[in-house]
């Protein structure tokens, strides 16, 4: 028996190999569990959603993949068997990555996940690699087999996701979309795979148990733990403004109960600019409800943007760099009381701040790009929001909100590492997405859920 870890690697002669993702059978508190594959090409990616071979599509078409039986034993475990004959595999594919995913729960409920590849012919088993480090992730690329110097080799990964199968299948490539029905076509009924036959698990007992996209609070640096605690976006908030969506033509619609409404009134634009440090009084009326806070500044040190309150203290942060030629924008909840007042700090440079409507806010449509704080609106289904955040900096705090017209704040992406991506449920629109920290390139990508014959599952 060979047992290796997360990153460890062993030779396979070339020969068919019968792969088995074994856990604790499901029952109440242990989701489901499903077994798939990824043909995976030079560029780390698929060709076609051909290369997913999954329950929905157990086997490839050129036979060197295949999705086998589920064998449940005595001991209340379960194992999905798939099998990989070497010599079948296309030249175009260089990788076939093992995967488990969960519809209903998180890996961190599914004790005893483990993956085990044996020999087809004899039996024989090639390694052992158990996830002793599941939590949140609700999909995992366990291992894969890979072709180094024309010769393959098997490695275990151990690599989580947040984002599903269908997350995950979507980052390699896979599109999942049904063709387009013609006018007269005719409804197309689903029919599930044919069960295959595995051979019976035969192996020792699993062993209870991401590579966690986020770090653990001991693993975060102190200075930005404290930079996290004193201040809401203490990173360096940039981005020059991208062009308007003018308020007599908003992507909202009209109406009497029109997104716009829900959020807030329409009002003449503000625009104020100066230089170094000024207090300003918006002196436009504004309507109770939420406002959007945009500033940019030439040059560079120190700038930020708050609220004043009542008792002339500063109030809501809107806006905090010390990068050059930068700003920010940010929303704002109005009460519609007294005048609304803002406090730019600066060092000389040239700023200007402006405050608009939400009615000017662009469009979360599918996905987004952008740099530095920055605020979008979402009208969409229920689904799931995957963020992502490219820095320079060593290691950084990302942090997105989702505000609702009532002032609801959804938590949708709080993570301190040196890459953060994190995936968080979604709810429906209409929702203003908030990113507050954001200290480079992000990317934000919605998945709403599926309902195509691709993903939707067959029964047993």
């Amino acid at each position: 028996m060979t047992e290796i870890v997360k990153g460890g690697n062993l030779p396979v002669p070339g020969q068919v190999w019968r792969i088995a993702v074994v856990r604790r059978d499901a029952d109440d508190g242990v989701p489901e569990v499903d077994a798939s594959a990824l043909l995976l090409d030079a560029s780390g990616r698929v060709r076609g959603d051909g290369d997913l071979v999954f329950y929905n599509q157990p086997v490839h078409a050129s036979g060197a993949v295949r999705l086998l039986d589920r064998v449940r034993d005595g001991e209340r475990r379960v194992a999905d068997w798939l099998e990989i004959d070497t010599e079948r595999v296309e030249p175009a594919v260089r990788r076939i990555v093992i995967t488990a995913s969960s519809e209903h729960g998180t890996f961190g409920q599914v004790p005893g996940l483990h993956i085990r590849t044996v020999s087809a012919a004899t039996g024989e088993q090639l390694a052992l690699y158990e996830v002793d480090d599941a939590s949140t992730e609700t999909a995992f690329l366990l291992g894969e087999f890979y072709l180094r110097d024309g010769a393959w080799k098997f490695r275990a990964l151990g690599q989580g996701y947040d984002s599903g199968l269908v997350g995950l299948a979507e980052d390699f490539g896979i599109v999942g979309r049904d063709p387009e029905p013609a006018p007269d076509d005719a409804p197309v009924h689903d029919e599930g795979p044919a069960p295959g036959h595995g051979p019976v698990y035969e192996g020792p007992a699993p062993v209870d148990g991401p590579v966690v996209a986020g770090a653990s609070p001991e693993a975060i640096p102190e200075e930005l733990l404290a930079k996290v605690r004193e201040a809401e976006a203490e990173a360096a908030l940039v981005r020059t403004s991208p062009p308007r969506v003018p308020a007599q033509h908003s992507p909202w619609g009209a109406g009497p109960r029109s997104d716009a409404e829900l959020f807030g009134g329409e009002f003449p634009e503000f625009v104020r600019s100066g230089e170094g440090k000024a207090d300003i009084t918006v002196d436009v009326p504004i309507p109770a409800g939420y406002v959007v806070v945009e500033s940019t500044r030439r040059g560079d040190g120190y700038f930020a943007v708050h609220s004043i309150d009542e008792k002339d203290q500063s109030d809501a942060l809107l806006a905090n760099t010390v990068m050059k030629d930068q700003g920010a924008r940010r929303v704002l909840r109005y009460d519609g009381k007294a005048p609304l007042r803002l406090r730019v700090s600066a060092h000389g440079e040239s700023w200007t701040v402006a405050v608009r409507p939400v009615s000017t806010v662009e469009v979360l449509d599918g996905t987004a790009e952008g740099r530095g704080s920055d605020v979008l609106l979402y009208t969409g289904p229920a689904g799931q929001l995957t963020s992502r955040l490219r820095t320079r900096l060593g290691f950084e705090w990302f942090n997105v909100h989702g505000y609702e017209p009532d002032g609801s704040d959804h938590l949708l992406a709080n993570e301190a590492s040196r890459f953060p991506r994190e995936t968080r449920p979604l709810p429906e629109g209409p929702l203003l997405v908030q990113l507050v920290s954001a200290d480079g390139d992000w990317s934000l990508k919605v998945r709403t859920p599926k309902e195509n014959r691709f993903w939707r599952r067959a029964s047993r």
